[in-house]
Formats: structure tokens, sequence, C-alpha cells
């Protein structure tokens, strides 16, 4: 297995958006409610693991201002490029910078923060996830709104030891291959609440012939709801909100862990 960070590989970063072995919520119910959020908050919205730009371009194309942050260059390259098809109007809303979301300085105030998508999780002990609040406590406005979307763990996929993957395929339009991404293994460290998952991914042309293949490790770590709304209050924010879905669904075990809090206006 590769050393190299998650999202390395240009069969990973190329196959992101046909959402093959993601098993995140649907593109449309959750970008539907990031702009109904920023739409409400203001106009400067920051998207932290913004990956190949799903989210930030979709805000920029809602006439917001949208700056996009990711540790990916290979993420970044493939938001880049579909940014260049954009109008120029909207292009000029866009902006992405290569930064770590624990650790970051961008001298501006944002009224909306969001962390789509899971990418909170990529943050591997407590001490991580409490330096990313803080940095986005001190990126928001007064009263700017932070949201965040984690999984919410099922105990039976927690348990310890290794469980077999899962394989999935989907067919790129613009190039006709296909990419399969197979997940080989699965191993839970319980104390530390971190999975870690061997990915396979491969390129086919039409015949089904074996282009090239990469493999990478996937490094996770899950909270738990009570653990999330803790590291809220501890980072200062308030009148934090949770539901289990993009439709503001109650609370729900196994599902997601949407969360909406803001920064205290004094």
């Amino acid at each position: 297995m590769s050393d190299r960070p998650f999202y390395s590989s240009r069969l990973n970063t190329q196959s992101y958006d046909l959402g093959v072995g993601r098993g995140a919520p649907a593109d449309d119910e959750d970008v539907a409610f990031y702009r109904r959020l920023a739409a409400a908050s203001g106009p400067r919205v920051l998207e932290l693991g913004c990956g190949t730009g799903r989210v930030t371009i979709a805000l920029a194309e809602a006439a917001l201002e949208s700056t996009g942050l990711d540790l990916s260059p290979g993420m970044l390259q493939e938001a880049q490029s579909k940014a260049e098809r954009l109008e120029p109007a909207t292009r000029a809303r866009l902006h992405f910078v290569e930064a770590d979301m624990k650790d970051f300085t961008l001298g501006l105030q944002f009224d909306t923060v969001v962390i789509p998508a899971r990418a909170f999780a990529f943050l591997l002990t407590v001490e991580a996830q409490r330096a990313c609040l803080a940095r986005v406590f001190d990126h928001l406005r007064p009263g700017g709104v932070l949201s965040i979307d984690v999984f919410d763990p099922r105990l039976d996929l927690c348990l310890p030891g290794v469980t077999k993957g899962r394989t999935e395929t989907a067919v790129d339009p613009a190039t006709g291959r296909t990419f399969r991404v197979e997940v080989i293994s699965r191993h839970n460290d319980t104390l530390s609440q971190v999975l870690r998952e061997a990915w396979r991914f491969t390129e086919l042309d039409a015949a089904g012939a074996i282009l090239q293949a990469e493999d990478e490790e996937l490094v996770l770590r899950w909270t738990y709801r009570y653990e999330m709304r803790h590291l809220l209050e501890l980072a200062g924010f308030d009148r934090i909100e949770e539901q289990s879905d993009f439709a503001g669904s109650p609370p729900a075990y196994g599902g997601e862990q949407v969360w909406v809090c803001r920064r205290p206006d004094a």
C-alpha cells in the first residue's frame, strides 16, 4: 500500500466526480442546501476540503464569492480545469487555495464556512479537529455560519479487526473509459476511532483491458454526535443544530450528521 496521502493518485482525483466508492449523499442534495445557507448568510463563502470544486463552483454560479481550500494539488488541478470552462463573471467570483484546513490564514473573514462531504473526518485527532475549528472561528465574521457534514458511525462497521470491502464501477462520459474502485480491506482502531481502508483504482478501456491501476490508503476518524456537539461548543460556536440529512430531518442513527452553528455576534 502506498504511503502517499489520499487523493494523490491521478485515477483517484479523476474518478472523484463520478462518485464511485464514495458512499456520500447525492450531489444535488447538499449543493442546494449550501446554496440556501450561504444566500441567507451573506455573499462570501469558504469551503474547506473543496476537492474538485463541486460545491465551490456551484456556489459561485449562484452569484456568491466562493473560495475553495484543499490540501491535494491533484484535486485542485481538477477544480481549476473545471473553472476554466465557466463564464467569465462566474470565474471572477471563484478562488482556490492550496492549504491545510487545520492551519491556514487567508487574511479575511467570511459570512459562511462549509465543510461538506465528510471532509472533516480527515482530521484524525481531537487536537486536529479543534485546530480546524479555531481557524474557522477566526475566519468567520461575527454572526457568520458554519456547516459541517460527517457520517454518523454505524457501530457494526466500527468493530475491531479487518473487514472486507466493496467494488464499484462507473463510465467517464468524456472518455468512455471505465473507472473501477475496489475497497480491498478495512481496519478499525476502536480506541482512536480511526478506520484505514486499502483502495485500488483501475482505469479500463472500452474492451475491458486495464490501462492503469493505482493504490491508496483512506484514513478517516469517525466522530459521535455528542462528541461533535462538544467540539463546536468548545470552539465557541452557538445556536448549534443537527439534522440527519439535507432536507431538515431530525438526528437519526447511521445516516449523516449535518451541523449548522454560528459564531456569536459579540
